[in-house]
């Protein structure tokens, strides 16, 4: 009678942890779009944002960065990713970086950068110059946004249901 019933728990057991794997895996590969080079428009946050970076970028002798729209659906998915899930970080939870994304979004390139950024104020108004402030004021984004090798960019806001901001610049040479 024991028997029977450890089997029967190990059992269900099995089953539970094989449901689980299964829903995990749908969920982790499914968020990528079926149409990643039609993006949503670039909204007036995220232009001012793309404006700011090549005014800064013309202040030092820098070309200006052209926007790419398949890129942005590779920005576009990480911030919303990071606003859904509530975290912050270059690599998602399932282990993908920002490599892995331009490269699922079919983006062919020579070297790949991603600033990114959150904040949980409300004033949506300036959160362009609190973003590019903040990556100027760090080392390493400051070097991607004044990179003279990358030729394209994209950036993408989300908005997570607290109320805090997602910001990913995602840039290619």
């Amino acid at each position: 009678m024991r028997r029977r019933r450890a089997i029967g728990i190990s059992g269900a057991l099995v089953a539970m942890i094989c449901a689980g794997a299964i829903s995990a895996q749908v969920y982790w590969s499914a968020p990528y779009p079926a149409n990643p080079a039609s993006p949503a428009p670039i909204g007036p946050q995220e232009s001012a944002l793309l404006r700011m970076t090549n005014e800064v970028r013309a202040r030092f002798g820098l070309p200006a960065l052209a926007f790419s729209r398949t890129l942005m659906a590779a920005a576009r998915f990480h911030s919303a990713d990071m606003a859904a899930r509530g975290y912050f970080g270059h690599d998602g939870p399932s282990g993908d970086s920002p490599a892995d994304r331009v490269r699922r979004f079919g983006l062919d390139y020579q070297e790949v950068a991603e600033n990114i950024f959150a904040d949980g104020r409300t004033m949506d108004l300036a959160l362009p110059s609190r973003v590019l402030a903040a990556w100027m004021a760090n080392p390493e984004r400051r070097g991607n946004l004044l990179n003279a090798s990358f030729h394209a960019t994209a950036i993408a806001i989300a908005r997570a249901p607290d109320g805090s901001w997602y910001v990913t610049q995602d840039f290619i040479r």
